[in-house]
């Protein structure tokens, strides 16, 4: 019996490990490597990955320090530690001005990823239909996907502001009768923010079909213009909706793997039921860490957010007048940009033609996103105060240089 016929369907079956389709990434790292040898004295410009460069702020480290060496941090945490809760719980009532029971409506998770995961182990059968956004977040429809669900992507275009057309959403719901609507906003890639009349509109809907809403708030701290708006601050969310919070993004905690789920106290038990089941919750230490961030380091909160929007208009401004029309985004640390039709004289079939022309001629890193449409991602968490790019301006002038004038 060949060892392949051990393998799942889910994940390949017979065919596990054979060549087959080359994502994204891996042509992203093909070129990176060729760029290098072609140019070892060039430094590449990588507006790849959607990560903070920086460490998180002194007092978040030093309390992790302390935790580490505390004998009552070692235990496995399981479901997590109140105070962990009670801060999460803090930190809600400061951003959407509500009220939520530590002990029933939050749960701590291992980072969002994770939680995204496991979050279907609690309400998909097979056949179940559940509907997510594209281009998007792709680990929940993954594993729905492996599930037994019927997974239905709902396009995000520009003429909507790219959330979700309600009249096509509304459609969808009627003649599938999803178990899942995934959202995420502020969405990446596209940094789209949604209003409150959307989270109002998509929570009486969930209420009408009887779905669950899972929204990713990673990006809740990261709204320049506008309002961040939570479908359960709408009357009736809490009932249908989990929400996700990371801490990764706003207190550059990444590598951390912590966040945590809010809603209802029914969907937040389920939730809770399967993580119990499937992870011995992250390390105390570490949420001592979160504890820290969230109540004490609202300091470095602003200082991203300040960063964050300044690199955004900067590249935008660079961008456009190299040919790359577009404005900052109104959240995230992403820009969404459409593939020109024309750039410096080259037509692209897809935005991974043009990621792999703009790696390749101007040593320039972003990530193509083809599924609504070629448009391009530029993240804003480019690294410097390296031997490379001593600072901010550095690389502005590197990605002037590059684009506008054709200097490598």
């Amino acid at each position: 019996m060949s060892e392949r016929s051990l393998f799942a369907e889910r994940i390949g079956g017979h065919k596990f490990g054979q060549p087959g389709q080359t994502f994204k990434f891996t042509l992203i790292d093909d070129a990176k490597r060729a760029f290098a040898t072609k140019y070892p004295d060039i430094k590449l410009i990588d507006m790849g990955v959607g990560e903070p460069e920086e460490l998180p702020s002194d007092n978040i480290i030093a309390r992790l320090s302390d935790a580490v060496c505390e004998r009552a941090n070692r235990i496995y945490p399981c479901n997590g530690v109140m105070p962990f809760r009670e801060a999460a719980a803090r930190y809600l009532k400061r951003l959407l001005r509500s009220d939520f029971d530590p002990s029933t409506e939050i749960m701590h998770c291992i980072g969002t990823k994770t939680a995204l995961a496991q979050i279907p182990l609690a309400f998909c059968n097979p056949g179940d239909a559940v509907i997510a956004t594209e281009p998007g977040y792709p680990v929940l429809p993954k594993m729905c996907s492996w599930l037994g669900a019927d997974v239905i992507q709902l396009l995000l275009h520009r003429r909507h502001a790219f959330l979700p057309d309600l009249a096509e959403l509304e459609v969808v719901i009627r003649n599938r009768s999803p178990k899942l609507l995934l959202l995420n906003y502020p969405n990446n890639p596209t940094g789209a923010v949604a209003t409150r009349e959307f989270m109002t509109r998509v929570v009486e809907l969930a209420h009408r079909y009887r779905f669950v809403i899972v929204q990713d708030a990673a990006y809740a701290d990261y709204v320049f213009d506008g309002e961040f708006h939570s479908p359960l601050t709408v009357p009736g969310g809490r009932d249908v909706c989990l929400e996700l919070y990371s801490l990764s993004k706003s207190y550059n905690m990444q590598g951390y793997r912590l966040g945590f789920v809010a809603g209802g106290a029914p969907l937040v038990k389920a939730f809770a039921l399967v993580k119990d089941n499937t992870d011995n919750g992250q390390f105390i230490a570490i949420q001592m860490a979160g504890i820290e961030a969230l109540d004490k380091s609202r300091g470095l909160l602003e200082a991203n957010r300040a960063r964050y929007r300044r690199r955004l208009e900067r590249t935008a401004a660079i961008l456009t007048t190299a040919g790359i029309p577009c404005q900052a985004s109104p959240s995230t640390f992403y820009l969404y940009v459409p593939v020109p039709e024309v750039f410096q004289g080259r037509r692209y079939p897809t935005a991974q033609a043009m990621a792999d022309d703009l790696i390749t001629r101007f040593g320039l890193v972003t990530v193509p996103w083809d599924e609504a449409g070629p448009h391009l991602r530029f993240s804003m968490t480019f690294e410097v105060g390296t031997r490379d790019f001593a600072d901010e301006d550095a690389v502005f002038a590197a990605l002037e240089s590059r684009l506008v004038h054709g200097k490598l």
